[in-house]
C-alpha cells in the first residue's frame, strides 16, 4: 500500500512538472511574441500628415512680420521643402500607437470662433509657413468626409490658405495648423481660425531654413 502511494504522489509530482513547464514554455512563446511585436512596432514608419494638407501651389515662410521665403510649385525649392514636410509627420507605428494619433487627427476651433488675425499673432513670434491654394479646398476629416459647419450642418467649409509654426526644438509634439475659413453666416466676412492637430517634428524644416531663403 505505501508503495502504491509513493507511485501515486510520484506521479501527480511529474504531472505536476509538466503542467509547469507547458505554462512556463508558453509564457516565454507569448513573452517571445510580444518582444517582436514591439521590435516591429518600433522599425515600422507610418505617415501622420493630415489628409487636409494637400500640396498646395506655393509656399510662403515667414519669420515674424517679414517674408523669409516663397517659391511655387515648378521651383526646386518647392520640391524640397514638400518632401521635408511629408517627413516630419513621420514616426514609428509605436509612438504612433501610444501617442493616440495613429491615422487620426482632431478638427477644433469653430466653437470658440477664433479670430484668425489672433492667431496670426501667435505665430509672428518666430517662424511659420503659408500653405496658398490658387482653388478653395474643402476642410475634410482623415477619411475624406466633408467637415461641416457646427452652425449650418448642411455646409461645407472652403478655405485657400492653411497656416503652421515652425517648431526650434527637435521632438515630436502636437503641431497645430491653422485654417482660415469665412462662415457664409457671417455678415462681416470676418476670417475665422479651424484648427488641425496632429503629431509632428518640424525641426528638420528649422534646421533647413537656411536653404529656403529667397528674401
Amino acid at each position: 500500500m505505501p508503495d502504491k502511494e509513493l507511485m501515486l504522489d510520484h506521479e501527480v509530482a511529474l504531472k505536476r512538472k509538466r503542467t509547469s513547464r507547458v505554462i512556463a514554455f508558453s509564457l516565454l512563446g507569448i513573452v517571445l511574441a510580444l518582444v517582436v511585436l514591439i521590435i516591429v512596432g518600433a522599425c515600422v514608419k507610418v505617415n501622420l500628415k493630415p489628409y487636409i494638407a494637400a500640396n498646395p501651389d506655393r509656399v510662403t515662410i515667414y519669420n515674424q512680420n517679414s517674408v523669409y521665403g516663397q517659391f511655387d510649385s515648378d521651383q526646386e525649392k518647392y520640391q524640397q521643402f514638400m518632401q521635408q514636410f511629408d517627413e516630419i509627420f513621420e514616426t514609428s507605428f509605436l509612438v504612433a500607437l501610444f501617442s493616440g494619433r495613429l491615422g487620426d487627427y482632431q478638427i477644433t476651433g469653430q466653437q470658440d470662433n477664433q479670430l484668425f488675425s489672433t492667431v496670426e499673432s501667435q505665430l509672428k513670434n518666430g517662424y511659420y509657413v503659408e500653405f496658398k491654394y490658387d482653388l478653395p479646398q474643402t476642410v475634410t476629416y482623415n477619411d475624406g468626409s466633408a467637415y461641416k459647419d457646427i452652425w449650418h450642418t448642411d455646409q461645407t467649409l472652403s478655405f485657400t490658405s492653411l497656416y503652421f509654426a515652425i517648431s526650434q526644438t527637435d521632438e515630436l509634439s502636437t503641431l497645430d495648423i491653422y485654417v482660415a475659413v469665412k462662415y457664409k453666416a457671417d455678415q462681416n466676412s470676418q476670417t475665422y481660425a479651424l484648427k488641425i492637430s496632429q503629431k509632428a517634428n518640424t525641426y528638420v524644416l528649422y534646421d533647413s531654413l537656411a536653404d529656403y531663403k529667397t528674401y
